[in-house]
């Protein structure tokens, strides 16, 4: 007579849990490394994981870690001691220009010009056109003319190229009045139901500012008007020069902001609404002073600025002083002493900003050394991010979670 059989063991209590309630234990790993071993663990906590609404909800609660910057497709990854490392060396490898996987065609290169929610914004022109010596408004303009767009997602080496904008579109802008030209992403009409969705903006800075909006949704591009501002035409078109990119576009509580120099303003952009207004910023700020806005506790805006430390004896001693914007007017907060002599501001995004600084050592036959300081804009806490052997130009930075938590973006 066989033996009777052995019922199977009881089914363990947490696999009977609901996903809701899966849903907020996972919120609760305090690390995105944490969050990628619960999601090797078994299938269905993997399938829970990387639906994108649960990603979306994780990621405002725990930004995802900063994993290195992009410049003309060379990435510079966090090294230890400094807490992204590990995360980054899962992105050895990766190909952030997306050359590799984009169509070649002959005589053209391309160019990653914007990094944004794990997408990549690739420009593609003439070869004889990218390393022409003609500058200035005649290039902008020509190389609006005749340029490729494609986004891309560099982990899953996917992307979508974008039709060209359309004739009657281009002919709004104007060589002989076009001042700037930025193109970049942003986020889709309801990125919240449609994860996939993004939005491309190209911001035609000239006599009467043009936004050209090119929608995932439907495929289209079309125009919008854009804050308008008077000045003299030689104040226009004679402005100092941004330096280090600290006057250019960022993006800060869901709006992008961009300083309007010669007005001493803040000019924001929703791109929910597509509504642009405008903040004034502190009356004695110079327009050399270097500064980034920041994200401030309740949606209010916050103000990292580079001053002289007036009590050292050393001229390339600085500080970092924070101030936040309350009932229109600004705060100062904090002054933080910077660990190194001669910084400067390089860039900032995504809850960061880089500071880079040469270092010399003591023989003199040793090169110096430069090294990148990442400063977290929430804590304020300063931590060596990577040395290198030579000075970098401001790039893009690039934070995301592990590839085994990313979701596709296109």
């Amino acid at each position: 007579m066989a033996p009777p059989q052995q019922a199977p063991p009881p089914e363990t209590p947490i696999f009977r849990t609901p996903d809701e309630l899966l849903h907020d234990i996972f919120l609760r790993l305090p690390a995105a490394a944490d969050l990628a071993r619960a999601s090797a663990a078994c299938p269905s906590f993997r399938r829970l994981i990387a639906d994108h609404a649960f990603l979306r909800r994780y990621r405002a609660l725990h930004p995802p870690p900063l994993i290195g910057v992009v410049r003309d497709g060379t990435f510079i990854q966090a090294q230890p001691p400094h807490p992204s490392a590990v995360a980054a060396r899962a992105f050895a490898g990766f190909d952030f220009s997306c050359s590799s996987f984009l169509p070649s065609t002959a005589g053209r290169t391309w160019r990653p010009i914007d990094f944004f929610d794990g997408r990549a914004l690739i420009a593609g022109a003439p070869v004889q056109e990218e390393n022409s010596v003609l500058g200035g408004r005649h290039f902008r303009y020509h190389n609006f003319l005749v340029r490729d767009l494609a986004v891309c997602d560099p982990v899953h080496r996917r992307y979508t190229l974008l039709p060209a904008v359309p004739g009657d579109l281009k002919a709004l802008v104007r060589e002989n009045e076009l001042f700037e030209l930025e193109t970049f992403l942003a986020p889709g009409d309801d990125d919240e139901e449609d994860p996939l969705s993004f939005r491309v903006m190209c911001l035609v800075q000239c006599r009467m500012n043009i936004l050209l909006v090119f929608s995932s949704s439907d495929g289209q591009w079309r125009s919008l008007p854009f804050y308008q501002w008077r000045a003299p035409e030689d104040e226009l078109f004679d402005l100092p020069p941004a330096e280090d990119g600290l006057f250019t576009r960022q993006f800060v509580h869901g709006r992008f902001s961009w300083r309007l120099l010669f007005l001493n303003k803040l000019v924001l952009l929703d791109p929910r609404t597509m509504e642009s207004s405008a903040l004034n910023l502190p009356p004695q700020l110079e327009w050399s002073s270097r500064f980034v806005i920041v994200e401030a506790a309740q949606g209010m805006f916050g103000m990292l600025r580079k001053v002289q430390d007036r009590c050292s004896k050393d001229d390339d001693t600085y500080l970092l002083t924070y101030s936040s914007l309350r009932n229109n007017k600004w705060h100062l907060e904090k002054v933080i002493p910077l660990p190194v002599k001669g910084a400067a501001l390089l860039w900032a995004g995504a809850g960061y900003l880089f500071i880079g600084a040469r270092t010399y050592t003591r023989s003199s036959h040793e090169k110096p050394k430069f090294e990148l300081l990442s400063v977290d804009v929430k804590t304020l806490q300063i931590e060596l991010f990577a040395e290198l052997s030579e000075a970098t130009l401001p790039g893009q930075l690039y934070v995301g979670f592990p590839p085994s938590l990313c979701a596709p973006t296109i």
